[in-house]
C-alpha cells in the first residue's frame, strides 16, 4: 500500500538491497511523456533498453532464468511496458507534496547569487547568475559544515513561481577562517568523481551510480561575499560504504560501491582511485580521490597509501568480475584472514582520514602501536605529512528516494551501448571502451557534453585500462606499444604504481597497522610477499631491500626478516641488485661495480668482469657530470661510498692494466688519473692528487 506523499519503491529492490535513485537535475520542466520518450531508448544489437528504467526491473528482460514464453517480448511490447511505468510514476509525482512546505522558505527575500560550476573534462569553471531563497537558520550540521535549506529557481523555467522551485541544501564551513579555495577544491573532487561515475555507467554495470551535482553559490550582495556549497536535497538512509583509509561497510551486502572504486583505479591507469563512497543507495556525495602523487584534492588525498589501504580490505565481487576488473594480489595468509578481519573492523568508526603532520593517529582498523612500531613510523614515508587523523564529515541529514517539489522533471539516466556481454574474455578493453563514446549515447545530468567526452577520451590513454594484478601488470609493461610505454615511463618515472602500492602494504604491515592488538606480531610473511611483488614490478626501494634480504646484508625494511642462507638465494639477491643498479640506485651501483671488479661479493655463477665494472663505475659517477658533485668534490651519494676521485683512479688502473674484458688503453687511463687528481685537489687531498698526477704521467709515457 502506497503512503500518501511518497513515491512507492516496492518491487524496486534487488537481492543486494540497492535503492535505485533517479538523478535530479536543474533542467527544463515538462510534463509531456511524449517529449521524454525521445530520451527513453538506445539500441544494442536487437534489443531496446529503456534509459534509466533498467534498474526498475527485478531481473533483466532477457534473463535466462525466465521462461521461453516470457523472453519473446517484441520491441513494441517492451515500449508499452516502459510507457506504463512512466505513466504510473508521473501520476504519483503529481500528488507529491513539497516536504519543505511547512518551513515557508518561499517567504524569505530573493537573493541574486553567482553560481560557479566546474567542467571536469575541460578543467575549467563556468559562472552564471541565479535566484535563491535561503533559510537564515541552519537545520543540521556535521563536524565541519553547517547546512541550510534553500530554494532555487531554474534558469530554464518558463515561470517564476517559488512554489515549484527545487529544494537544495547549502553548506558552509563552520570555521570562518577556511580558505575560499577549499570550497572550489571540494567541488572539483565531487565533479571529477561524477565524471568517473558516468564512465562506470557506460560499461553497463548491474546498478548505475551517480554523484550528486555540486556547485558553489557566491552571495556577492552580502558582506564579504560568503561561499556555500550547493546540492539537491534528498532524504533516505544515508550509508558510508567505504572510507578513504580502508574502512568497508560490511553489515550491508553491497557490491556496487566498492566495485566502482576498483573500476576507477584500473580505468585511470592507476593514476587515481575514487573512495569514501557514501550516500543513499547509489546516489553518492562527498567522495574523496587519491592520486598517485598525493597532491591536489585536499588533505584527504592519501596518495599511494590510500590505494594500499583500499585494496587490503577490498574483496572482489560479482560486479568486479563482470567488468573484467583484475583481482589484487594478497598473501595467502591475508586471504585466509580477510573475512575475519573485515568482521573485526565492522563496528569501527568510518570517518574520513586526513594527512596530519603532528603525529600518527589511529585509523579505523589500527588497534594500537607498540614502541617499536612508533619508531618504524618515524623512519618510513607513511609518517610525516602522510600521517592520518580522523574527521567526521557526516552532515546531519540523510540523502535517497527523491522528495520533489510539484512539477519538477524526472530525467532518465543514460545507458551505454556497451554491455557486459561485449566484455567477456577481454583483459584490455581499448576497442570496446572507445566504442562506448558513440554519438548514440545520451548523457543526462552531466557537467559536460558528449562531444567533449569523445574528444577527451580519443586523445588520452584512459581507454586502455591497466589490471590490478601483478602478472597482468608486468605483461602489459613488457608488451606495451612504444607510445603507451613512453606515457607510462613519463608518468611513473620508471616505477610501477601498482608496485608502489605493494611496497606501502609491506610498510603498513611492519608498523602494525593490520595487527589486532598492540602485543600482537605483524605478519612478516605477508609483508615480505608484498615486498617481493613490489620488487618484481621494479620498485627501486623494494629491489634493494629484497636483494639485501636474499644476500644476508643488513637492510632497512623488515630488518629482522631472514631467508635461508644458500647459493640459490644469494643468486636471486644478486640479480635483484643488478636490476636496481640498472635503475641507477647508488648502493646497488657501487656494490655490483666492486663485485665485478674484485670478485668480492660476486655470485658463484659469475666471474670478474672489468667491462661491466667500468660500466657501473661510470654510471655511478654520472658520466663525469659536474652538476652531480657536491661542494666538497663528492657525488651526492652516501658517505659510506668512495669519493669520486677514488672511483676515477680505479678506472684509470683498469684501463692501464687491461684484462677481464677490457682492452689496455694508456691514453684513457691518463685522462682518468688527471681528472682524479683535479677532484682530489678540490677536496683538499694534495698528496693524493700528486700521486694521481704521477700515475697520469706514467700512463702517457706508455701511450
Amino acid at each position: 500500500m502506497d503512503i500518501p506523499g511518497k513515491v512507492s519503491t516496492k518491487g524496486f529492490h534487488d537481492h543486494h538491497h540497492d535503492d535505485f535513485i533517479l538523478p535530479l537535475i536543474d533542467g527544463k520542466l515538462s510534463s509531456s511523456l511524449v517529449d521524454m520518450e525521445k530520451l527513453l531508448y538506445v539500441s544494442d544489437s536487437d534489443n531496446i533498453f529503456p534509459i534509466g528504467m533498467e534498474n526498475f526491473r527485478r531481473k533483466n528482460i532477457s534473463s535466462p532464468n525466465k521462461s521461453p514464453s516470457k523472453q519473446q517480448l517484441t520491441k513494441e511490447e517492451i515500449k508499452n511496458k516502459v510507457r506504463e511505468k512512466w505513466r504510473s510514476a508521473a501520476k504519483k509525482l503529481k500528488y507529491i507534496k513539497d516536504p519543505w512546505f511547512e518551513f515557508h522558505i518561499q517567504d524569505y527575500p530573493v537573493e541574486k547569487v553567482i553560481r560557479h560550476r566546474y567542467n571536469p573534462v575541460k578543467k575549467e569553471w563556468r559562472k552564471d547568475e541565479c535566484f535563491v531563497k535561503m533559510e537564515p537558520k541552519q537545520f543540521a550540521n556535521g563536524a565541519m559544515r553547517a547546512c541550510f535549506r534553500l530554494k532555487k529557481l531554474s534558469n530554464f523555467s518558463h515561470h517564476k513561481s517559488w512554489d515549484h522551485a527545487s529544494n537544495y541544501v547549502a553548506k558552509c564551513y563552520k570555521d570562518s577562517s577556511t580558505e575560499r579555495s577549499r570550497y572550489f577544491d571540494d567541488v572539483r573532487v565531487q565533479m571529477d568523481a561524477k565524471f568517473w561515475a558516468e564512465l562506470f555507467n557506460r560499461l553497463n554495470p548491474p546498478k548505475k551510480v551517480d554523484i550528486m551535482q555540486m556547485c558553489i553559490l557566491e552571495f556577492n550582495e552580502r558582506p564579504d561575499s560568503p561561499l556555500y556549497h550547493l546540492e539537491h536535497y534528498i532524504e533516505g538512509n544515508y550509508i558510508k560504504y567505504n572510507s578513504n583509509a580502508g574502512y568497508v561497510e560490511n553489515s550491508i551486502v553491497r557490491n556496487t560501491p566498492n566495485a566502482f572504486s576498483h573500476f576507477t583505479f584500473e580505468f585511470s591507469n592507476h593514476e587515481l582511485i575514487v573512495v569514501d563512497i557514501q550516500g543513499v543507495g547509489d546516489l553518492y556525495t562527498d567522495p574523496q580521490i587519491h592520486t598517485v602523487n598525493g597532491q591536489d584534492y585536499g588533505d584527504g588525498n592519501l596518495g599511494v597509501k590510500g590505494f594500499a589501504l583500499f585494496f587490503f580490505s577490498h574483496v572482489c565481487n560479482e560486479i568486479c568480475h563482470s567488468m573484467n576488473l583484475t583481482k589484487f594480489d594478497l598473501a595467502p595468509s591475508e586471504l585466509k584472514d580477510q573475512k575475519s578481519f573485515l568482521e573485526k573492523i565492522k563496528n569501527q568508526p568510518a570517518a574520513t582520514r586526513v594527512k596530519n603532520k603532528n603525529g600518527f593517529q589511529h585509523s579505523s582498523f589500527n588497534y594500537g602501536l607498540s614502541a617499536r612500531n612508533r619508531y618504524l613510523i618515524s623512519r618510513f614515508s607513511c609518517s610525516d605529512e602522510n600521517d592520518l587523523c580522523e574527521i567526521d564529515e557526516s552532515e546531519g541529514y540523510s540523502s535517497a528516494s527523491p522528495c520533489l517539489s510539484p512539477g519538477i522533471q524526472i530525467v532518465p539516466c543514460n545507458l551505454s551501448t556497451l554491455t557486459r556481454s561485449n566484455l567477456a574474455g577481454m583483459n584490455y578493453l581499448s576497442k570496446s571502451f572507445n566504442s562506448c563514446f558513440s554519438n548514440n549515447t545520451s548523457i543526462v545530468d552531466s557537467p559536460f557534453d558528449n562531444e567533449e567526452a569523445i574528444r577527451f577520451f580519443n586523445s588520452n590513454d584512459y581507454n586502455k585500462p591497466r589490471a590490478s594484478g601483478v602478472v597482468e601488470e608486468k605483461d602489459a609493461l613488457l608488451n606495451a606499444d612504444t607510445e603507451y610505454r613512453e606515457k607510462i615511463i613519463r608518468l611513473e618515472t620508471f616505477e610501477s604504481i601498482l608496485g608502489k602500492v605493494h611496497l606501502e602494504l609491506c610498510k603498513y604491515h611492519e608498523i602494525g597497522r593490520f595487527v589486532a592488538n598492540e602485543n600482537g606480531q605483524f605478519d612478516e610473511e605477508a609483508a615480505f610477499f608484498h615486498l617481493q611483488l613490489a620488487a618484481n614490478l621494479g620498485v627501486t626501494d623494494a629491489l634493494v631491500n629484497c636483494a639485501k634480504i636474499y644476500m644476508q646484508i643488513p637492510h632497512d625494511i623488515l630488518p629482522d626478516f631472514k631467508v635461508e642462507e644458500n647459493d640459490a638465494n644469494f643468486e636471486i639477491g644478486f640479480d635483484l641488485m643488478i636490476e636496481a643498479a640498472e635503475k641507477g640506485e647508488k648502493y646497488s651501483l657501487i656494490y655490483v661495480a666492486k663485485a665485478f671488479d674484485t670478485g668480492i661479493g660476486l655470485s658463484k655463477s659469475r666471474e670478474i668482469d672489468w667491462s661491466r665494472a667500468t660500466e657501473y663505475y661510470r654510471k655511478l659517477i654520472g658520466g663525469n657530470s659536474e652538476e652531480k658533485l657536491c661542494d666538497d668534490g663528492f657525488y651526492d651519494i652516501s658517505s659510506d661510498f668512495d669519493p669520486v676521485y677514488t672511483i676515477l683512479a680505479r678506472l684509470g688502473h683498469i684501463y692501464l692494466e687491461g684484462g677481464y674484458g677490457v682492452e689496455k688503453n694508456p691514453t684513457e687511463a691518463a685522462e682518468l688519473f688527471n681528472e682524479a687528481a683535479e677532484r682530489a685537489m678540490q677536496s683538499g687531498k694534495g698528496r693524493l692528487a700528486n700521486k694521481y698526477y704521477d700515475l697520469a704521467e706514467q700512463a702517457n709515457s706508455l701511450s
